[in-house]
């Protein structure tokens, strides 16, 4: 009784079987009363003054006089016994109207006025060769004749013939909600099987979606769940193994320098401590990048914004890398207009940005290239560029720039390819200035990365 199909079959048995039968009892109470109606009029009772009146229309070729024709009738004529109360004799008591509805006779008293189409619908026609010439209207409801043997059968196959009917269309209603019902609670159902599955942890679990309807667009944003899902849990794994591997490769360096020099191997002289100290270094900075992240994966990156003239903050850090540029033998250039809006953001924080794009690009230029960086005012908005000369990311990887420990060549080493962590910094940083950052291809060879800060009136 708990399963949904049967809750609704009994809540559509239940709609089907109120309908059905209100309209059943309602179609059998009109049928009778029509019936009813139909042999009052036809029965006798009326009959004889429904011909008499035809034929006094027909001897008059009018119905002038019909009033004192009337009149004169003698009561007892117009009194039919067994009709009254406790069989007693009922009165006949009526108006005639002609065929456009005037009242041209009334046993009351003296005619006077206009039937209206209900009346005339609810009357007894007066028909001569077949076209109706008036219509009869009793004053009072008479009483029900008792029907014949006949009638009332007549009547009781009606009643079966509707029964029959209702049953029959419960019946149809029953299989064809069944049916409907099946159809709602399978994909359910399959959905259930599919939820329990990813719930013991088969995240290839899926749906089968079929149509277009609510049902099917639940199956499909549950498949894209567990997509997500799965896609998650692959990059948690990924992740795992990266940073694995991120933090063996220091620590096995730092761990053999140790023991060489426990085994005397190396001197403990400053040279080799200074190796030791640079993996150190290496790993702190590791731990601090993934302190980062995991900040901004639950929303608690503190920002300390201020206005800030990017000119000259950005000719500070490039002179911070200019030194490993010339090193390097790659030119370092700022374009910039003569005015720029000032910025609302974290000094700091933007500096780490910044340091991360020029490291990258000046990992990736070759010799005598060139890094430029580009500011663009977009009036609601500052574009900030880091545009290099180097070998550039085929189109396909563009989308995976920023994501944790992804590299393009997955052979590479920290010190050829960095930690995979600067880039998914940098937008976790812009994003929480309410920027946005992005890869493109530089037009003639290299990669320019740039990303967006809302100006200081704006932001």
């Amino acid at each position: 009784m708990r399963s949904l199909f049967w809750k609704g079959m009994l809540a559509f048995l239940a709609v089907v079987v109120v309908a059905i039968g209100g309209v059943a009892a309602l179609m059998g109470w009109a049928t009778e009363q029509e019936f009813r109606r139909y042999a009052l009029a036809r029965g006798g009772l009326w009959e004889r003054v429904s011909v008499a009146l035809a034929e006094y229309y027909v001897a008059y070729g009018s119905w002038d006089g019909l009033q004192e024709a009337l009149s004169v009738l003698p009561r007892a004529r117009m009194m039919h016994p067994g009709m009254g109360p406790a069989g007693g004799q009922w009165t006949m008591d009526f108006r005639v109207a002609d065929a456009s509805g005037r009242i041209v006779a009334d046993t009351r008293g003296a005619p006077h006025g206009t039937a209206t189409r209900r009346d005339l619908q609810a009357g007894i026609q007066i028909l001569v060769n077949g076209e109706v010439v008036g219509y009869i209207l009793p004053n009072a409801v008479p009483p029900v004749p008792a029907l014949s043997a006949e009638q009332q059968a007549f009547l009781s196959r009606v009643r079966a013939a509707l029964l029959a009917a209702a049953l029959a269309s419960l019946a149809v209603a029953l299989v064809v909600g069944g049916l409907l019902f099946r159809s709602i609670i399978h994909p359910l159902r399959q959905l259930t099987q599919a939820s329990q599955a990813i719930a013991r942890g088969d995240l290839s679990a899926r749906a089968p979606v079929r149509g277009t309807d609510e049902v099917a667009q639940l199956a499909r944003a549950f498949n894209q769940m567990a997509e997500s899902l799965a896609r998650a849990q692959e990059a948690r794994r990924n992740q795992t193994a990266d940073l694995a591997h991120e933090l063996r490769t220091p620590l096995t360096v730092l761990q053999g320098t140790l023991e060489a020099m426990v085994d005397g191997v190396y001197p403990p002289n400053p040279e080799n401590l200074l190796a030791a100290l640079a993996q150190v270094r290496t790993l702190s900075r590791l731990v601090e990048d993934l302190r980062l992240l995991s900040q901004a994966d639950a929303g608690e990156l503190t920002l300390h914004k201020a206005p800030l003239d990017l000119g000259g903050f950005l000719e500070e850090v490039m002179e911070a890398h200019r030194s490993a540029a010339q090193e390097h033998r790659i030119s370092l250039a700022l374009e910039r207009p003569a005015a720029i809006p000032l910025v609302l953001a974290d000094r700091d924080r933007l500096a780490q940005v910044m340091g991360n794009l020029l490291s990258n690009a000046l990992r990736h230029t070759p010799p005598e290239g060139r890094i430029t960086v580009r500011l663009t005012d977009r009036g609601r908005e500052v574009v900030v560029a880091v545009a290099d000369t180097g070998p550039g990311v085929p189109p396909e990887d563009l989308p995976h720039l920023f994501e944790r420990f992804w590299r393009r060549d997955p052979s590479r080493q920290r010190a050829t390819g960095g930690s995979g962590l600067g880039l998914s910094i940098a937008r976790h940083i812009v994003e929480a200035h309410g920027g946005h950052i992005w890869a493109e291809p530089t037009p003639g060879g290299g990669l320019t990365v740039a990303f967006t800060l809302p100006t200081a009136a704006i932001a």
